[in-house]
């Protein structure tokens, strides 16, 4: 090996090992309760949706409270429904923390998920959940800023199409930054006892 290529080598190896480096010091952290803490220390972007009971919610009913978001429809015939009667089990551990925390079902669906549809579909998990939906266009606000994936995964006519979206489920902070997510398969009481942990902290 002449001068030139040892020198190559060792320059390779540097900015392998610079590359490295930089990977782990920020790639999210994975605890062993399976909440992926993500480090941001400004709010989620401006949006304007509206709640099931056609309430403006906007980025200022993200703050002063834990928020846990998922991302769905209520014609999803596995992943959102295993979600939520998870986020179920998680408010009945919280029990009276609940005043700390909000529980919002974002609708991908507005076509068909009318406010009168989420008011029926999230009071059959909680009466108090939220469920909260709007213009493609307001809803893209939103998930871009979380960096929450969806699409209409059939070309089916009419209604009768499926959509692929993220199976995470996502914990803002009271200042409305994206402070963690939860991958599936969620575990609800792990996810309890670490939002008490967070709001005792």
């Amino acid at each position: 090996m002449n001068q030139r290529q040892f020198s190559l080598s060792v320059l390779l190896a540097v900015i392998l090992l610079f590359m490295v480096t930089a990977f782990f010091l920020h790639k999210p952290a994975l605890d062993k309760t399976g909440m992926t803490f993500i480090a941001r220390s400004d709010a989620i972007s401006p949006f304007e949706l509206r709640d099931q009971h056609q309430q403006v919610f906007d980025l200022a009913r993200l703050r002063g409270k834990w928020s846990l978001l998922f991302f769905g429809y209520t014609h999803c015939p596995d992943i959102c429904p295993t979600a939520m009667a998870t986020l179920k089990q998680v408010h009945a551990h919280m029990g009276m923390r609940n005043k700390n925390t909000q529980y919002v079902f974002v609708s991908l669906d507005p076509e068909r998920d009318t406010p009168a549809v989420l008011e029926k579909y999230t009071g059959y998990f909680n009466q108090e959940f939220l469920g909260i939906s709007g213009t493609h266009s307001e809803l893209a606000r939103l998930t871009q800023s979380l960096g929450v994936y969806y699409r209409r995964a059939t070309a089916a006519a009419g209604t009768d199409y499926t959509l692929d979206h993220s199976a995470a489920i996502f914990l803002l902070d009271p200042q409305a930054r994206l402070h963690a997510l939860f991958s599936a398969p969620q575990d609800a009481q792990r996810m309890a006892q670490q939002l008490r942990s967070l709001e005792d902290s």
